[in-house]
């Protein structure tokens, strides 16, 4: 999940929807009126968009394997 504010002034938007892109299957979540702390500037909203995420995503499951598998290939 990525969390960003539309008025962010130091990381653009634009950083987070590149981002987007190039993460499959993330969520990005843009708050409008909001700079670069929506959770301080938009709690209620920062709140319903987190409990949504947590309520209709699946947890990742990675065992240990997986997890020296990754950090060995960079």
């Amino acid at each position: 999940m990525l969390l960003w504010g539309e008025r962010d002034a130091i990381i653009p938007v634009s950083h987070a929807t590149a981002t987007h892109e190039r993460m499959p299957g993330s969520r990005l979540e843009v708050f409008p009126m909001s700079g670069h702390f929506p959770q301080l500037d938009q709690p209620e909203h920062f709140i319903d968009v987190l409990t949504d995420f947590i309520e209709s995503t699946e947890p990742a499951s990675l065992d240990a394997k997986h997890w020296r598998e990754l950090l060995e290939t960079g």
